[in-house]
Protein backbone atom coordinates (compact mmCIF):
# COMPACT_ATOMS: atom_id res chain seq x y z
CA UNK A 1 0.00 0.00 0.00
CA UNK A 2 1.31 3.47 -0.95
CA UNK A 3 0.84 6.45 1.25
CA UNK A 4 1.19 9.70 1.11
CA UNK A 5 2.04 12.19 3.55
CA UNK A 6 1.09 15.69 2.73
CA UNK A 7 2.93 18.76 4.98
CA UNK A 8 1.37 22.18 3.45
CA UNK A 9 4.06 25.00 3.64
CA UNK A 10 1.40 27.10 5.33
CA UNK A 11 -1.59 27.08 7.28
CA UNK A 12 -4.75 29.21 6.94
CA UNK A 13 -7.20 30.18 9.42
CA UNK A 14 -9.67 29.55 5.66
CA UNK A 15 -10.09 25.64 5.13
CA UNK A 16 -11.38 26.10 1.67
CA UNK A 17 -7.57 27.70 1.21
CA UNK A 18 -5.94 24.51 3.07
CA UNK A 19 -7.79 22.10 0.89
CA UNK A 20 -6.94 24.34 -2.23
CA UNK A 21 -3.35 24.13 -2.00
CA UNK A 22 -3.41 20.54 -0.95
CA UNK A 23 -5.29 20.30 -3.93
CA UNK A 24 -2.32 21.85 -6.11
CA UNK A 25 0.12 19.51 -4.38
CA UNK A 26 -1.15 15.98 -5.04
CA UNK A 27 -0.56 14.43 -8.39
CA UNK A 28 -3.84 12.58 -8.99
CA UNK A 29 -3.20 8.44 -8.80
CA UNK A 30 -0.16 8.62 -7.01
CA UNK A 31 -0.72 6.27 -4.02
CA UNK A 32 -3.65 4.32 -2.20
CA UNK A 33 -4.23 6.86 0.72
CA UNK A 34 -3.27 10.29 1.78
CA UNK A 35 -2.80 12.03 4.91
CA UNK A 36 -3.80 15.64 5.62
CA UNK A 37 -2.87 17.39 8.81
CA UNK A 38 -4.69 18.19 11.74
CA UNK A 39 -6.91 21.02 11.37
CA UNK A 40 -6.58 21.04 7.62
CA UNK A 41 -10.39 22.23 7.53
CA UNK A 42 -9.62 24.63 10.22
CA UNK A 43 -13.14 26.23 11.06
CA UNK A 44 -15.23 25.37 8.42
CA UNK A 45 -19.05 24.31 8.58
CA UNK A 46 -19.42 20.17 9.16
CA UNK A 47 -20.81 20.08 6.06
CA UNK A 48 -18.29 21.86 3.95
CA UNK A 49 -15.46 19.81 5.67
CA UNK A 50 -17.18 16.72 4.88
CA UNK A 51 -17.74 17.80 1.17
CA UNK A 52 -14.05 18.81 0.72
CA UNK A 53 -12.67 15.71 1.91
CA UNK A 54 -15.20 13.96 -0.67
CA UNK A 55 -13.88 15.96 -3.40
CA UNK A 56 -10.52 15.70 -2.82
CA UNK A 57 -10.85 11.84 -2.62
CA UNK A 58 -13.07 11.35 -6.06
CA UNK A 59 -10.03 13.91 -7.50
CA UNK A 60 -7.05 12.37 -6.80
CA UNK A 61 -8.41 9.08 -6.51
CA UNK A 62 -7.08 8.42 -3.38
CA UNK A 63 -8.92 7.61 -0.02
CA UNK A 64 -8.43 10.64 2.17
CA UNK A 65 -7.73 10.97 6.00
CA UNK A 66 -8.78 14.44 6.07
CA UNK A 67 -7.09 15.53 9.16
CA UNK A 68 -9.35 17.46 10.88
CA UNK A 69 -11.45 20.99 11.54
CA UNK A 70 -13.47 22.47 14.73
CA UNK A 71 -16.76 21.44 14.48
CA UNK A 72 -19.48 23.80 16.57
CA UNK A 73 -22.59 21.81 15.38
CA UNK A 74 -22.63 19.74 18.49
CA UNK A 75 -24.72 20.44 21.47
CA UNK A 76 -21.18 19.50 23.85
CA UNK A 77 -19.44 22.45 22.51
CA UNK A 78 -16.26 22.90 19.76
CA UNK A 79 -14.96 19.17 18.96
CA UNK A 80 -11.41 18.61 16.99
CA UNK A 81 -13.44 16.36 14.12
CA UNK A 82 -11.85 14.60 11.45
CA UNK A 83 -13.03 12.28 8.77
CA UNK A 84 -12.17 9.38 6.02
CA UNK A 85 -13.16 9.29 2.32
CA UNK A 86 -12.74 6.47 -0.09
CA UNK A 87 -11.20 6.88 -3.61
CA UNK A 88 -15.03 7.55 -4.58
CA UNK A 89 -15.84 9.66 -2.16
CA UNK A 90 -17.62 7.21 0.37
CA UNK A 91 -17.45 8.22 4.02
CA UNK A 92 -15.08 5.63 5.58
CA UNK A 93 -14.56 6.71 9.29
CA UNK A 94 -14.70 9.75 11.46
CA UNK A 95 -13.05 10.22 14.37
CA UNK A 96 -12.40 13.08 17.68
CA UNK A 97 -9.42 13.98 19.19
CA UNK A 98 -9.92 12.95 22.71
CA UNK A 99 -6.93 14.75 24.31
CA UNK A 100 -7.27 18.27 23.01
CA UNK A 101 -3.70 20.21 24.10
CA UNK A 102 -2.60 23.79 24.99
CA UNK A 103 -4.44 26.73 23.18
CA UNK A 104 -7.30 24.22 22.43
CA UNK A 105 -7.94 23.47 26.23
CA UNK A 106 -7.65 27.27 26.73
CA UNK A 107 -9.97 28.18 24.02
CA UNK A 108 -12.75 25.40 24.67
CA UNK A 109 -12.47 22.30 23.12
CA UNK A 110 -13.73 19.44 24.24
CA UNK A 111 -13.19 15.84 24.13
CA UNK A 112 -14.55 13.83 21.91
CA UNK A 113 -14.81 10.44 21.09
CA UNK A 114 -11.22 8.22 20.57
CA UNK A 115 -10.04 7.86 17.18
CA UNK A 116 -11.81 5.56 14.42
CA UNK A 117 -11.09 3.00 12.30
CA UNK A 118 -11.70 1.46 9.05
CA UNK A 119 -10.50 -0.80 6.21
CA UNK A 120 -8.83 -0.23 2.90
CA UNK A 121 -7.41 -3.18 0.43
CA UNK A 122 -7.88 -5.80 3.05
CA UNK A 123 -5.94 -4.17 5.94
CA UNK A 124 -6.94 -2.44 9.35
CA UNK A 125 -6.18 1.45 9.21
CA UNK A 126 -6.67 3.65 12.47
CA UNK A 127 -6.48 7.39 13.10
CA UNK A 128 -5.28 9.25 15.96
CA UNK A 129 -5.70 12.61 16.44
CA UNK A 130 -1.96 15.20 17.33
CA UNK A 131 -1.64 14.48 20.82
CA UNK A 132 -3.09 11.01 20.99
CA UNK A 133 -0.80 9.15 19.75
CA UNK A 134 1.08 9.98 23.04
CA UNK A 135 -1.60 7.95 24.85
CA UNK A 136 -1.27 4.37 24.27
CA UNK A 137 -4.86 3.35 25.86
CA UNK A 138 -5.75 5.66 22.39
CA UNK A 139 -4.67 2.03 21.11
CA UNK A 140 -6.05 -0.44 23.54
CA UNK A 141 -9.35 -1.32 21.88
CA UNK A 142 -7.99 -0.76 18.53
CA UNK A 143 -8.08 -4.65 16.69
CA UNK A 144 -4.59 -4.52 15.82
CA UNK A 145 -3.93 -2.13 13.50
CA UNK A 146 -1.52 -2.23 10.36
CA UNK A 147 -1.52 1.23 10.31
CA UNK A 148 -2.18 3.92 12.43
CA UNK A 149 -2.76 7.52 10.52
CA UNK A 150 -1.49 10.40 12.43
CA UNK A 151 -2.88 14.19 11.82
CA UNK A 152 -0.95 16.39 13.45
CA UNK A 153 0.02 20.50 14.23
CA UNK A 154 3.22 19.80 16.17
CA UNK A 155 2.89 23.40 18.14
CA UNK A 156 5.92 23.48 20.41
CA UNK A 157 7.29 25.71 23.29
CA UNK A 158 11.15 25.30 22.42
CA UNK A 159 13.32 27.64 20.49
CA UNK A 160 13.31 25.24 17.06
CA UNK A 161 12.04 22.22 15.91
CA UNK A 162 14.62 19.56 16.76
CA UNK A 163 13.48 18.94 20.44
CA UNK A 164 9.97 18.48 19.38
CA UNK A 165 10.88 16.73 16.48
CA UNK A 166 12.80 14.18 18.60
CA UNK A 167 9.94 13.74 20.78
CA UNK A 168 7.76 12.45 18.16
CA UNK A 169 10.13 10.18 16.05
CA UNK A 170 10.69 7.95 19.46
CA UNK A 171 6.96 7.90 20.42
CA UNK A 172 5.95 7.01 17.04
CA UNK A 173 8.66 4.17 17.05
CA UNK A 174 7.65 3.19 20.47
CA UNK A 175 4.03 3.11 19.21
CA UNK A 176 5.32 0.67 16.13
CA UNK A 177 7.29 -1.50 18.12
CA UNK A 178 4.34 -1.72 20.82
CA UNK A 179 1.79 -2.66 18.93
CA UNK A 180 3.59 -4.39 15.93
CA UNK A 181 2.38 -1.29 13.15
CA UNK A 182 3.17 1.38 10.89
CA UNK A 183 2.58 4.72 12.76
CA UNK A 184 2.47 7.39 9.48
CA UNK A 185 2.69 11.16 10.72
CA UNK A 186 1.44 14.12 8.40
CA UNK A 187 2.23 17.55 10.29
CA UNK A 188 2.11 21.08 9.04
CA UNK A 189 5.93 22.76 7.76
CA UNK A 190 8.31 23.75 10.47
CA UNK A 191 7.79 27.13 10.00
CA UNK A 192 4.13 27.15 9.84
CA UNK A 193 2.56 29.05 13.31
CA UNK A 194 -0.60 28.76 14.77
CA UNK A 195 -1.89 31.69 17.02
CA UNK A 196 1.78 32.70 16.95
CA UNK A 197 3.45 29.65 18.04
CA UNK A 198 5.32 27.60 15.84
CA UNK A 199 5.13 24.01 14.55
CA UNK A 200 8.05 21.47 14.94
CA UNK A 201 6.81 19.55 11.36
CA UNK A 202 7.09 16.29 13.05
CA UNK A 203 5.80 14.37 9.36
CA UNK A 204 7.25 10.60 8.92
CA UNK A 205 6.38 7.43 8.81
CA UNK A 206 8.15 4.78 11.53
CA UNK A 207 8.77 1.40 11.03
CA UNK A 208 8.75 -1.56 13.16
CA UNK A 209 10.27 -3.82 11.01
CA UNK A 210 12.66 -1.75 9.10
CA UNK A 211 15.84 -3.61 6.90
CA UNK A 212 18.03 -1.73 8.85
CA UNK A 213 19.25 0.09 12.10
CA UNK A 214 18.50 3.53 10.46
CA UNK A 215 14.67 3.06 9.06
CA UNK A 216 12.70 3.05 12.43
CA UNK A 217 12.26 6.30 11.57
CA UNK A 218 12.00 8.20 8.36
CA UNK A 219 11.78 12.32 7.89
CA UNK A 220 10.66 14.85 8.21
CA UNK A 221 11.12 15.43 4.52
CA UNK A 222 11.90 18.87 2.77
CA UNK A 223 9.21 18.35 -0.14
CA UNK A 224 5.12 19.38 0.83
CA UNK A 225 4.55 15.57 0.09
CA UNK A 226 6.40 12.32 0.53
CA UNK A 227 5.63 8.94 -0.68
CA UNK A 228 5.57 5.87 1.31
CA UNK A 229 5.25 2.34 0.71
CA UNK A 230 3.63 -0.13 3.28
CA UNK A 231 5.13 -3.63 3.59
CA UNK A 232 2.56 -5.16 4.92
CA UNK A 233 4.23 -9.22 4.07
CA UNK A 234 7.47 -8.25 5.99
CA UNK A 235 4.89 -6.61 9.16
CA UNK A 236 2.97 -10.29 8.98
CA UNK A 237 6.00 -12.07 9.26
CA UNK A 238 7.48 -9.41 11.97
CA UNK A 239 4.27 -10.27 13.63
CA UNK A 240 4.68 -13.73 13.73
CA UNK A 241 7.95 -13.56 14.62
CA UNK A 242 7.55 -12.04 17.78
CA UNK A 243 4.55 -14.35 18.38
CA UNK A 244 6.84 -16.95 18.22
CA UNK A 245 9.43 -15.58 20.65
CA UNK A 246 7.02 -14.80 23.12
CA UNK A 247 6.27 -10.84 22.85
CA UNK A 248 2.62 -11.00 23.11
Amino acid sequence: MKILLVQPPRYSPDGHANFDAVEALVTPGSADLMILPELAGASLPRADYLTRVRELARGSGMAVVGGSHYDDSGPGGRVNRGAVAGPDGTLLAEYDKAHPYGLELRSGVVPGRPGGGFELHGRRLHVLLCADLWYSASLAGADGPDAVLVPAFSVTRWDGPAPARQLWQHMSVARAYEFMTYVAVSDWHHETTYHGHPCAGVTGLANPCPHTHTGFFTGPPDAAVSLHELDFGRLDAFRRDRSERGFR
